[in-house]
């Protein structure tokens, strides 16, 4: 009996999804997104304790590839994770690091 393959269209935009966050700091940028939501480029990069230059560039690139969005409050950019695809990547990494043996 033959399965039902994922759509071609739905498998490239997952790959350039995976590919975007394959980046451990974005990964962690998006792990603290989805827990704390809506952030300013500050927060995120004394929480995540990063270079608020490379925060800025790895916000910038996921923005680009709509993974997050950004909304501008006078003098602050507000970010947050708008691709359900990255929160569900995220998960399962929670889900198997919650299966790992101690």
């Amino acid at each position: 009996m033959e399965q039902n393959l994922l759509p071609f269209d739905f498998i490239e935009s997952m790959a350039e999804v995976i590919k975007i966050i394959g980046h451990p700091q974005r990964l962690r940028i998006l792990e603290y997104l989805d827990i704390n939501g809506e952030m300013t480029v500050n927060a995120i990069t004394e929480s995540i304790h990063g270079q608020q230059g490379a925060i800025s560039q790895h916000l910038n690139k996921m923005r680009m590839a709509g993974i997050i969005s950004c909304r501008r409050d006078g003098r602050q950019v507000y970010y947050k994770v708008s691709a359900d695809s990255a929160i569900t990547i995220i998960e399962c990494m929670r889900r198997k690091c919650q299966l790992k043996p101690q």
